[in-house]
């Protein structure tokens, strides 16, 4: 499994076909923020898994929000989050995160083809 996290933002990952990549990003739901997510990179990608872990400690602590995707077809896409309170459609979102993702057909040795 690929671990991506804040580090990532604006850059772009190589996943072959299969593989699942795990997006790590802090959330402090008790504040009201929350990540939403815009774009999954579909078709690309399809998400697997969405949780939250608090951490551990005083009431108010955020934690980090953990998504899985699995590669599914050759091809790109773009993961895009905004960190926001839902209440507040009009104003701008507090973060912005985006992430590339190319995908590549696994090839008989193992390694990867280029994406057309």
């Amino acid at each position: 499994m690929m671990h991506v996290d804040q580090s990532h933002n604006g850059h772009e990952v190589t996943l072959a076909v299969g593989q699942v990549m795990e997006l790590s990003l802090s959330e402090n739901p008790t504040t009201g923020f929350r990540w939403d997510l815009k774009t999954k990179a579909e078709p690309a990608c399809e998400l697997v898994a969405s949780t939250f872990e608090p951490r551990g400690g005083h009431p108010g602590n955020g934690g980090m929000h953990r998504w899985q995707f699995r590669a599914v077809h050759s091809g790109s896409g773009e993961i895009e989050l905004e960190y926001r309170r839902p209440w507040e459609k009009d104003a701008a979102p507090a973060k912005v995160y985006k992430l590339g993702i190319r995908v590549r057909d696994q090839v008989n040795d193992g390694s990867t083809a280029p994406a057309e």
